[in-house]
């Protein structure tokens, strides 16, 4: 490996769930970097079976579906799955997406997706909504038990159901390499969502120096939103002009140069 690979021997923390850390660890590696993926977080499929099983067996009621992150997707075609309805409903609703990735998750299942916003954040799509729904329509938003209220609070013009399909925990299993490597040192660590940032405080926090230690490295967040959990806990942090992963990418680089 040559040293002049932008991240030549950094070590890199990975907070973000196992299966989504993997192609983020790639490109951290193929530039040189030390990937060391530590999931501070899981994600589990709610337990509001019977309101899920009501809302998606009636799903053709209504004209919007949104569908706020990847992980929503995924256990939205579970549930489906799982109550046998075809995955062709879909095709007679109009679809919005939080962001480019969303979008062609959803692709992927051919689902032809209508909406996404120019920033990947919720008051961005907010907004597309605002410009493309009408108030006599109904929409059905999927997502996670911690996501915002952001778009069910400005939607209120509409007839909108919550739907919440998958929950976000806290991954204990992480907890002691994540400590360990904190004390020891690392170069950056990278956080993808305000859960990242929440659940990586509650696992050092008993670090008597844990706030100098995180301020020692570069610290890398991945939206507006992260930041602004990130600046709640005192974590000197950077967030990259555009809000994905690719974007933290080119921040580290830029770190390092």
């Amino acid at each position: 490996m040559s040293h002049e690979a932008p991240l030549f021997l950094k070590k890199v923390l990975i907070t973000r769930e196992a299966k989504q850390a993997h192609s983020f660890a790639a490109q951290v590696k193929k530039l040189g970097g030390i990937p060391l993926s530590l999931p501070v977080l899981t994600f589990v499929r709610s337990n509001n079976e019977k309101e899920v099983e009501d809302v998606l067996l009636s799903i053709d009621c209504f004209d919007w579906i949104v569908f706020t992150s990847q992980n929503g997707i995924s256990f939205f075609f579970e549930w489906l799955k799982e109550l046998n309805i075809s995955w062709s409903v879909l095709k007679r609703l109009k679809v919005a997406a939080v962001g480019e990735k969303t979008a062609k998750l959803l692709e992927k299942h051919d689902v032809n997706v209508q909406l996404v916003p120019k920033e990947y954040v919720a008051e961005s799509l907010l907004e597309s909504l605002k410009a493309n729904v009408s108030h006599h329509e109904r929409v059905l938003l999927v997502r996670g038990q911690l996501a915002r209220s952001v778009l069910k609070d400005g939607l209120k013009e509409c007839e909108v159901t919550d739907l919440v399909v998958y929950q976000t925990i806290r991954n204990q299993d992480s907890e002691r390499l994540v400590k360990q490597h904190l004390e020891t040192g690392i170069d950056a660590i990278t956080f993808t969502s305000s859960s990242t940032v929440r659940f990586f405080v509650e696992s050092v926090k008993d670090i008597p120096n844990w706030l100098e230690l995180i301020n020692r490295t570069k610290v890398v967040c991945i939206g507006p939103i992260t930041s602004q959990t990130a600046s709640e806990y005192g974590i000197k942090h950077l967030v990259p002009n555009t809000y994905t992963i690719n974007g933290m990418i080119d921040m580290l680089v830029s770190c390092f140069e």
